[in-house]
């Protein structure tokens, strides 16, 4: 019977600290294979300190890949937000249904454990390994019965100060802790621009006007308009911007959206008036012009267009009226389609996901905005047939 361990959590970043738990862990309870299992996006933490779900996963490849007990799972990511450890067990039972299960945390877990989803099941199908890291520290297991105790077995571990808070802080200032990550962390975080505290000022403005939701949404579009900068070579600070931005007037109410448009400078057409949906990017681009003094015409234009799209669009409003579509929180049916096409032609994405809308709309019998026609059939005239 083979001894698997699982070794859980954000991984934001992985640290030094990290292995040496789940290196530990390994060694003390004999263990013949540890997954590292990245969480998915946790609905508790802040939006804008999180990297995405694949830069973690990538990320604790690059910190575990020089020993071949570690892999790095990807199953509590694929499932979404919302991941219980009692399913991640379950669904480990069917990949490995002779194996013994060793779950490896931290000693802090023990105090909140009996609050876990199904915390009897977890006990029942798998060991709570639990690190004491303070020196001469106990663990309590008061108010558990004797059956119960024996399902948790301590590991020793040599007291280690890390703290991934600290970590993001220091990266945020540029700095970067060559004691505290694995050099291939380092360069990974580097060349994609991680953790960096940059637009303090932006990201202010938009924690303020946006709900949990949409600030949400608008960090991962930041994140998926620099990743997208970077594959297709345009200003990656730019993209991350003009995201972050893209939706700050989403939350404000229907009749302020149409004030600010009017003062920036629109008159409304028919269409416009009948469809207010589209009045967030409109209020957007004048709001940004109007009260934050943003003048930079490739990001006013990005977040103008970035839900109706437009004829003759820039690489950068292409990068975030896709981005809009395949931020990591989006879950509709076609989405893994539209990000397959994402990574290999954005104009083969936009043709997908604007002949999608004109198809919605028209179905529902509701006017469609010229600028969604005229994109829909700009890249439908301008791309190339072996690419359709």
């Amino acid at each position: 019977m083979a001894k698997t361990g699982i070794f859980g959590g954000t991984f934001n970043p992985p640290h030094l600290g990290h292995k040496k738990l789940a290196v530990s862990a390994a060694e003390q309870l004999g263990l013949d294979r540890v997954l590292i299992m990245p969480a998915s996006i946790p609905p508790h933490k802040q939006p804008v300190q999180l990297a995405s779900a694949g830069d973690r996963a990538e990320m604790c490849r690059l910190t575990f890949c020089d020993d071949p007990r570690f892999e790095v799972s990807t199953l509590e990511i694929e499932r979404g937000s919302k991941s219980y450890t009692v399913d991640t067990l379950d669904a480990l039972r069917q990949i490995y249904p002779d194996d013994e299960f060793y779950l490896v945390t931290g000693s802090d877990m023990l105090d909140g454990f009996k609050k876990w989803y199904r915390w009897q099941d977890i006990l029942k199908k798998a060991f709570v390994c639990t690190a004491i890291r303070e020196k001469g520290a106990k663990l309590d297991y008061s108010g558990y019965t004797e059956e119960e105790k024996a399902r948790f077995i301590p590991l020793t571990l040599e007291p280690t100060v890390i703290s991934s808070t600290e970590i993001r802080k220091m990266l945020g200032r540029g700095e970067y802790g060559e004691t505290l990550l694995a050099p291939g962390v380092i360069d990974y975080i580097k060349a994609n621009g991680l953790y960096a505290d940059r637009f303090p000022e932006y990201r202010k403005k938009v924690e303020e006007l946006l709900d949990p939701d949409r600030l949400a949404h608008s960090y991962g579009v930041s994140r998926a308009a620099r990743k997208l900068a970077l594959h297709y070579g345009a200003d990656a600070d730019k993209a991350e911007l003009a995201g972050l931005l893209h939706d700050i007037m989403k939350n404000a109410p229907k009749e302020e959206q149409k004030a600010v448009i009017e003062r920036g400078g629109h008159k409304f057409t028919d269409v416009e008036l009948a469809n207010s949906k589209v009045w967030h990017a409109m209020a957007g681009e004048a709001y940004l012009r109007l009260e934050l003094g943003v003048t930079d015409k490739e990001i006013l234009s990005a977040v103008r267009y970035h839900t109706t799209g437009r004829a003759g669009m820039s690489l950068l409003d292409k990068i975030v009226y896709i981005g809009d579509f395949i931020s990591e929180e989006r879950d509709y049916p076609d989405v893994g389609t539209v990000r397959k096409y994402a990574c290999e032609s954005l104009e083969k994405a936009i043709l997908y996901t604007s002949a999608y809308t004109v198809r919605t709309l028209a179905a529902a019998e509701k006017p469609i905005h010229p600028d969604t026609l005229d994109c829909y059939n700009d890249i439908l005239l301008n791309l190339g047939k072996d690419e359709k």
